[in-house]
């Protein structure tokens, strides 16, 4: 079949990554033996314009459009960015009969409410190599989709969620195309705005249990590890075939399972590259030999995961790590030269002043490289702080979360958001 995968997100808020998931369907479909094309509208100034103008020169049989973002998680400056999807999705449906799947980690959360926004039949939840193979399958034969597993479907009759696809597991599909998508206009150069950035996957899923967090739930708890020979090649692939001079991990966490991360390190640090790259690690894991081996492989910089600086708070979000292995991660990072952002989610269950302060203190005793602060907790449905929020009435429910819902401990939400206004703008490398 002739497949056209689009990748709508144009937010340009923080990083801006290369559509890594999408790129990794259309690396399948090819070798399935589909016609692909992609269209990546980051950089298009006139989206439903360049989309028809796709569709009219490839003539796709079936259309993949991924959704990354649903909104800006910004409780006091919300912004939803559905609308242009829809008018995306009019356009098409007004210039082609050819069946319009959705996927993304943001249809991912709300599949359901995403299809009857859009006004749309199906689309892929969770991971899609094996899920959207199987559906190009079936309509290339003209057999039925109902049973699909990993579907979600829309119709008169109301909206159905089929039961799960089996996890993509590392190694059972190629890497993904980067030529397609053109990862070249993702070659940031440090300094430079806004931060247009490769990246690439060592593993997917995370076990963690943070009350908030959607991560699980899109890719699964179970942690799957790719070869750590195929991860350093495919690094050393984006600096020598696309001259890719920095480059982002998306794992969950860098540094879990422990003994897999090092391997890895120790895999990247043999190619020799002169590329750089980032990551993200749990406090947790963070002991001085790994640090020094991250910067040992190329590694510039940690994003480290705390949300909070106080024991209870971090107790409370169930982050599974304490104040104290905050502070040996910032500190040791340092130590081996690597460039650190922390982040402060404040406003959870049980924050009050005394817990904020201690976070504060926390972080202008560490000192990060960076520290980007967010007040009140975005609610997604499948998430813990979803059944905390009912019970305290922040929700009310069967609301409709695809319209952003926030939470915020009643003890700090006369004053939390203009405090911290002016603490970030009186304090440099902090950001609200």
């Amino acid at each position: 079949m002739r497949v056209l995968l689009i990748s709508e997100n144009r937010c340009r808020e923080n990083l801006v990554p290369f559509p890594l998931g999408l790129a990794y369907v259309a690396a399948a479909a090819r070798q399935a033996g589909h016609e692909v094309a992609c269209l990546d509208l980051m950089f298009s100034d006139r989206p439903v314009e360049d989309t028809l103008e796709a569709v009219r020169a490839f003539r796709p049989q079936c259309i993949g459009l991924s959704v990354r973002n649903i909104d800006n998680q910004d409780r006091h400056a919300s912004e939803f960015y559905l609308p242009p999807v829809r008018e995306i999705v009019s356009a098409l449906r007004e210039e082609t009969a050819s069946p319009v799947v959705l996927g993304g980690a943001g249809f991912t959360i709300f599949p359901l409410q995403c299809l009857e926004y859009l006004d749309l039949e199906m689309g892929v939840v969770g991971e899609g190599e094996r899920t959207f193979l199987d559906l190009l399958e079936r309509l290339e034969r003209e057999a039925p989709v109902d049973d699909l597993p990993g579907l979600a479907l829309r119709s008169r009759e109301g909206g159905r969620l089929n039961p799960p696809a089996q996890h993509a597991w590392p190694g059972l599909f190629p890497p993904p195309e980067r030529r397609l998508l053109d990862v070249t206009r993702y070659n940031w150069t440090p300094g430079s705005h806004p931060p247009m950035v490769a990246n690439l996957q060592a593993r997917r899923g995370c076990h963690m249990r943070c009350i908030y967090c959607t991560n699980p739930g899109i890719e699964g708890r179970l942690v799957r590890v790719r070869p750590p020979r195929e991860v350093a090649d495919e690094l050393a692939s984006l600096e020598r075939d696309f001259g890719i001079r920095f480059a982002i991990f998306t794992d969950s966490l860098f540094n879990y399972p422990p003994d897999y991360s090092r391997e890895l390190c120790r895999e990247i640090a043999s190619r020799r590259l002169s590329m750089r790259w980032w990551c993200t690690v749990n406090p947790l894991y963070c002991d001085r030999e790994f640090l020094e081996m991250l910067a040992g492989a190329g590694c510039v910089g940690v994003s480290i995961g705390n949300e909070s600086g106080c024991d209870d708070i971090l107790a409370s979000l169930k982050k599974g790590f304490s104040r104290r292995d905050v502070v040996r991660s910032v500190r040791e990072a340092h130590r081996a030269g690597l460039r650190t952002n922390c982040f402060l989610l404040l406003g959870g269950p049980g924050e009050n002043e005394r817990t904020v302060q201690e976070s504060l203190e926390l972080m202008l005793e560490l000192s990060p490289t960076q520290v980007t602060v967010t007040v009140g907790i975005r609610i997604y449905p499948g998430c813990e702080i979803h059944d905390i929020a009912l019970r305290e009435g922040v929700l009310e429910r069967g609301q409709n979360l695809l319209f952003p819902a926030f939470y915020l401990s009643p003890q700090v939400e006369d004053w939390l958001y203009p405090y911290m206004r002016r603490f970030c703008e009186s304090h440099p490398g902090w950001t609200l």
